[in-house]
């Protein structure tokens, strides 16, 4: 048996995504600039995925990634999602390091998005990645769908979704973000769990 490979400095991966500012409520203030440079740090940081997995954009922000599997089970496609834009930063709350700083400190990865959600988009990319160093090469189609408007309610997830429809692709299962591993998120629940949604919020009036 074969030891699968990992490779050394997730934590620096993550830094450096944290340090590029993909504020998308502030795109007029910022411009574009930041997602590109999203775009391009992950092409360089994942070279094995872009090699091997065909990379479509839709929208300006949109990232649909196709792993062919073997066919072994064409009737069950997975589709992986995560969002790299982040919410804007409210310089009156107390930050332990800079929100942009991308800070490795105490076991840690500091800043806006570690957990909503670069952090769950890089766990994707690293999982992708280590298993195509292997030669892994899964039963099903896989799709990474990443968008770069989730906090703005932009359609680049609905344009991919639509996208996928329009080829007949019916999702056997959707991984999106979830909740955070937390002490007791629930007073009946003690100890460490992690919270998995099963549904999505919407909006009532």
């Amino acid at each position: 048996m074969t030891t699968p490979t990992v490779r050394p400095g997730i934590a620096e991966r993550l830094s450096q995504m944290i340090r590029i500012p993909t504020v998308s409520a502030e795109l007029d203030e910022r411009g574009s600039a930041p997602f590109e440079e999203f775009v391009t740090l992950i092409a360089e940081l994942y070279p094995l995925t872009h090699e091997k997995l065909t990379l479509e954009r839709h929208t300006d922000f949109g990232l649909l990634f196709h792993w062919q599997g073997t066919g072994a089970a064409p009737d069950r496609p997975v589709v992986l999602m995560a969002h790299y834009d982040v919410v804007p930063v409210d310089e009156s709350d107390a930050w332990t390091h800079p929100p942009f700083a991308g800070v490795i400190a105490d076991g840690s990865v500091y800043g806006r998005g570690a957990l909503d959600d670069k952090g769950p988009l890089i766990v994707v990319l690293e999982a992708v990645e280590n298993l195509l160093a292997d030669g892994f090469v899964p039963p099903q189609d896989v799709y990474l769908s990443f968008g770069g408007n989730e906090e703005t309610y932009g359609r680049a997830a609905e344009e991919i979704a639509r996208v996928l429809r329009g080829r007949g692709i019916v999702p056997w299962l959707v991984l999106d973000e979830g909740g955070a591993v937390v002490d007791a998120p629930l007073p009946f629940v003690p100890g460490r769990a992690a919270m998995i949604g099963v549904g999505e919020k919407g909006v009532m009036t």
